[in-house]
């Protein structure tokens, strides 16, 4: 029984050294390559032409020419913190390439300590460090049902990184059409009160003279919210509080929340159950 015991822990060591391997040579790139190195004599409309080139060709789904044009911005300026994003993002979404995308996500947060994507993209980082363990060989010492809930879990981050990125779309959408709106305002008012006083309509049969006020401007109405109502989840297979928490809440940290509206159906945080249901809070 000591001898398999102490086998177990053999390879649980050689599998964790199999996962961390890549994980440290990201981080070894990062500090060699780190993101302030001087960059040469190149003007800021070069750098601005390069990274609208590559948003261009990411539009038209040319992602690997779209990488180069984001490399060539970055070259001419490797302090561009917006530029470092979303090549992380398109490595991470579109090539494939998970170390890649580690590099320049890390890149981000050390130009932009304090920005206020700071934890989603501390998310993406972990997700990409998921892609990364997923992508290696299988070998014996690789628990098969681990390397599937691997798998999954990643393929459910995937998902939701997509449903992120579009719901951040949608919100910077709607917060352009407010400030037009309100950057429109003024002039309506300026134009309601240089309208002047009443104009007097004199109609042919009375001989009377009416006075005709102006129109009031249309009124807006607010419009609120709807509440949150608590969700129901169905367990499904490779599901963890980690990954629903990043789908309804956008951060990985919300597990717990998960956590303390069922813990009377759930004995630990790892112990679901296929077909078993969850109230989402």
């Amino acid at each position: 029984m000591e001898n398999t015991l102490t086998s177990q822990s053999v390879c649980w060591r050689a599998h964790r050294g199999q996962l961390i391997l890549p994980i440290a040579m990201a981080a070894f790139l990062a500090l060699a390559f780190g993101c302030g190195r001087t960059a040469g004599p190149v003007t800021e409309a070069e750098r601005e032409t390069n990274y609208q080139r590559a948003r261009d060709l990411y539009e038209r789904g040319d992602f690997p020419a779209a990488a180069e044009y984001y490399k060539r911005a970055l070259a001419a300026d490797p302090n561009f913190a917006k530029a470092h994003l979303e090549l992380g993002l398109l490595c991470d979404d579109k090539l494939g390439d998970p170390i890649s995308a580690i590099y320049h996500y890390r890149c981000y947060l050390e130009l932009q300590p304090d920005s206020n994507k700071k934890q989603l993209v501390e998310d993406f980082i972990e997700r990409a460090k998921l892609s990364l363990a997923a992508k290696l060989p299988q070998s014996p010492i690789i628990d098969p049902s681990e390397l599937t809930r691997l798998q999954n879990e990643n393929a459910a981050l995937l998902r939701e990184n997509e449903t992120l990125r579009t719901r951040i779309a949608e919100l910077e959408k709607r917060a352009g059409a407010v400030t037009v709106a309100l950057g429109a305002l003024p002039a309506a008012v300026d134009s309601g009160s240089a309208a002047g006083p009443p104009t007097p309509v004199t109609t042919s049969s009375t001989a009377a003279t009416v006075m005709v006020a102006p129109s009031p401007p249309p009124r807006t109405e607010a419009v609120s919210a709807e509440p949150a109502h608590g969700r129901v989840h169905v367990v499904q297979k490779g599901d963890t509080l980690y990954s629903l928490a990043l789908r309804y809440y956008g951060t990985s940290t919300g597990w717990e929340r998960i956590y303390q509206a069922n813990r009377s159906g759930l004995p630990s945080k790892d112990q679901l159950k296929v077909g078993q249901q969850l109230v989402i809070p």
